[in-house]
């Protein structure tokens, strides 16, 4: 019982894994361009497109808004801030 309890951990984290791994591959233009661009995103948080063209990350105040606009969650944009998802979570977005 405790070997698969232990394989059950080990898988659920390189699930997570994987999945920041290919989402920190994603870069902030990948993640812009699937948001719409840069002027739709800024218009949302009404910003001007040139900020948004600058960012190095999308910030934390805007995540939850670009994320919905790029079909991702707000973990997947910043898990530092917002920390693993967990299954439940992506089944309720």
């Amino acid at each position: 019982m405790a070997h698969t309890l232990g394989m059950l951990f080990q898988t659920c984290a390189l699930t997570w894994y994987v999945r920041y791994c290919n989402m920190a591959c994603m870069n902030v233009h990948e993640i812009i361009r699937r948001a719409g661009g840069p002027l739709k995103v800024g218009k949302a948080i009404n910003r001007h497109h040139a900020t948004i063209i600058g960012w190095k990350r999308v910030p934390a105040e805007h995540a939850r808004t670009v994320a919905r606009m790029a079909d991702l969650t707000p973990h997947d944009l910043r898990p530092d801030v917002f920390g693993p998802e967990t299954t439940h979570e992506r089944g309720a977005a």
